[in-house]
């Protein structure tokens, strides 16, 4: 089918110079006082270039076989000269039996000089078939090109996926080291909570493997987790935390990275409620900006210090990784001091459902 096309694409190039050709011919007769001999230039024309279209499939065979590049191009070019002159020839012994009849009646010439003028014929016919495999060449580099760009484009696409996987799977462990120094704690002077902490660890590790080599999940899917992963901290917290929930109506089967908010509430619990005397608070918001989706984490602890607003620990700097691999420069990551006191942590990115 590929032969039948290029075949098809030869005989609609060669259209146009046919057009051209007849109208040369039938112009030349005018110009010497003659009758147009329409008969033979609609005939001989349409088989002088049809048949050189014909030829156009074997062209790009020879271009593909014997191509000009930096390693073969010495060897290659006198081959294809030499195919292009076979071509030529052979058209011409196609050609020359179908012609012969009009041969006086269109040229106007003695019989001795069809050699002659068949010959002169064949080698611009050669030329014409040279530049036929340039154009082939041309085609195939931009078939290349084409090919190298999307090889390119699917390995980008295959590493991003590895990279967004191997940050993802830093915040397990992150996440699961910090819940087990919590249990760890808890065992010394509550066995009971350090154990049900231990089934609702369970229980969310078992959530966040759901979803095997998926980036993105529903924002109500998101929260769910976050909640369970609260479950678990608040044993530890006992009735000093308080958790509270602003999320718009149309934001919540937005799209947002898996696991996105438990670095962001583990900082706020660690580094707001941890260190402040007494109960505190941490809100969680999303709402829809145009087409950016923002969530925030406020907590209400002692804010930040001068080490803390360069957000650089590892849940935030993999949040900030995470994002730029999915959305480029279409996300931000900001953190901030909260009034009156604690810290707010901002992430925007595209709304998506």
């Amino acid at each position: 089918m590929r032969w039948l096309r290029l075949l098809g694409w030869g005989l609609l190039a060669y259209t146009p110079i046919l057009v051209l050709s007849i109208s040369e011919h039938a112009l030349d007769a005018i110009q010497v006082g003659r009758a147009i001999p329409w008969k033979a230039i609609l005939i001989g024309r349409p088989l002088e270039e049809y048949t050189c279209a014909a030829a156009v499939p074997a062209l790009f065979w020879l271009s593909e076989r014997f191509p000009i590049d930096r390693h073969g191009w010495a060897r290659h070019i006198p081959i294809l000269l030499f195919g292009a002159m076979a071509l030529a020839v052979g058209k011409y012994l196609v050609f020359l039996p179908l012609f012969v009849p009009f041969w006086h009646t269109y040229y106007h010439l003695p019989t001795a000089q069809m050699p002659m003028f068949i010959a002169s014929n064949a080698l611009n016919v050669t030329f014409d078939f040279a530049s036929v495999i340039g154009v082939a060449h041309a085609v195939q580099y931009y078939q290349r090109s084409r090919e190298r760009e999307r090889s390119e484009a699917a390995l980008r696409v295959r590493l991003s996926q590895a990279q967004l996987e191997a940050l993802k799977s830093q915040l397990h462990p992150h996440f699961l080291f910090n819940t087990l120094n919590s249990v760890a704690a808890l065992m010394h002077w509550d066995v009971a909570a350090a154990d049900d902490m231990v089934t609702q660890l369970s229980e969310l590790l078992r959530e966040t493997l759901r979803h095997p080599g998926t980036h993105e999940i529903p924002l109500s899917e998101e929260i769910a987790l976050i909640e369970r992963y609260l479950s678990i901290v608040r044993a530890r917290f006992q009735d000093r935390l308080t958790v509270v929930y602003d999320v718009a109506a149309d934001v919540r089967t937005a799209l947002v990275p898996h696991f996105i908010l438990q670095p962001l509430v583990e900082n706020a619990l660690e580094h707001g409620i941890a260190l402040a005397p007494g109960p505190g608070r941490v809100a969680i918001s999303a709402d829809r900006t145009g087409d950016q989706l923002r969530i925030a984490v406020v907590d209400d602890g002692p804010g930040l210090d001068a080490s803390a607003t360069n957000g650089n620990g590892v849940g935030l700097a993999n949040t900030r990784a995470r994002l730029a691999e999915l959305y480029g420069e279409q996300q931000g990551v900001t953190l901030e001091a909260s009034h009156p006191k604690g810290a707010r942590v901002t992430v925007t990115l595209p709304y998506h459902a």
